[in-house]
């Protein structure tokens, strides 16, 4: 009996140091030690550093939101003015003079738009506004004779005014200003005032150039105003105009807003 006795206190004993062994004696540091380490550079990431008063902001790729590829329609509206320099051989010696017009203009519009990449916008456009007749009368009576063989004024109208354009545009997302140029194509018509049958009407071929600005403001829809500078060329009223010859030279400036609506493409 005694020797189980001893022999339990003996087992106890060791098993008691082992313990010991395993968990290691507890050391208090003393007051110069460097404090313990935990973990690895794994366990606990290194905190993220922030930028100084004067540390670039960081690079985040550019996101476009609205891609201005596709097919368009609209409506456009508002005025053009412009002048006529027209000389005339009747009577001898030739008169001469300038006379202006000015009055609003109403259309529609039909264009396709490709945006090749950031930011760039290639674009081909066709309009045809209506003008109600403008007209533009000579300021020198002496330009014209009525039947009476008298002097009357000439009188220069532009009812309608189409033109066929590209579009070069540059990109802000939604915005975008853009240059433009291209033909110009109108219907003119001179008579001389007070003579029946003294009119002669032709459709003369110009150039067109101008610039503008359009925007996205919802969904499919975008608005723009956009200036065009208008070269309709020579032309020439004979018989009607009292035998003529009386050449009228015509150029315009057009102010305009519109709305189109664009198909996306798929």
């Amino acid at each position: 009996m005694k020797r189980m006795m001893l022999a339990g206190i003996a087992f106890i004993a060791s098993s008691s140091v082992a313990l010991a062994a395993d968990a290691g004696a507890v050391v208090t540091p003393g007051p110069f030690s460097p404090p313990p380490a935990y973990g690895g550079a794994a366990a606990y990431p290194t905190p993220a550093v922030m930028p100084g008063p004067f540390a670039p902001p960081p690079a985040y790729p550019p996101v476009r939101v609205y891609d201005w590829t596709g097919f368009y329609v609209g409506i456009n509206g508002g005025g053009e003015s412009g002048s006529t320099e027209w000389v005339s051989l009747v009577p001898i010696p030739p008169a001469a003079g300038t006379a202006h017009f000015s009055g609003g203009i109403v259309g529609g519009t039909l264009g396709y738009n490709l945006q090749t990449g950031e930011p760039y916008v290639l674009g081909i456009e066709a309009d045809l506004d209506w003008s109600g007749g403008l007209k533009a009368t000579t300021t020198l009576a002496a330009g014209c004779v009525n039947l009476a063989g008298t002097a009357a004024p000439c009188e220069l109208q532009v009812p309608w005014l189409g033109t066929a354009r590209l579009r070069f545009g540059y990109a802000f997302d939604t915005i975008m200003p853009y240059l433009t140029g291209g033909a110009a194509l109108a219907n003119l018509k001179a008579e001389t005032v007070g003579q029946p049958l003294g009119s002669v009407a032709d459709t003369n071929l110009g150039w067109t150039v101008g610039g503008g600005i359009e925007a996205a403001v919802w969904d499919a829809w975008r608005v723009k105003v956009e200036y065009l500078y208008v070269n309709l060329n020579g032309f020439t009223c004979n018989g009607p105009c009292a035998g003529g010859p009386i050449g009228f030279d015509v150029k315009s400036s057009v102010v305009r807003a519109g709305i189109n609506y664009r198909f996306a493409p798929n």
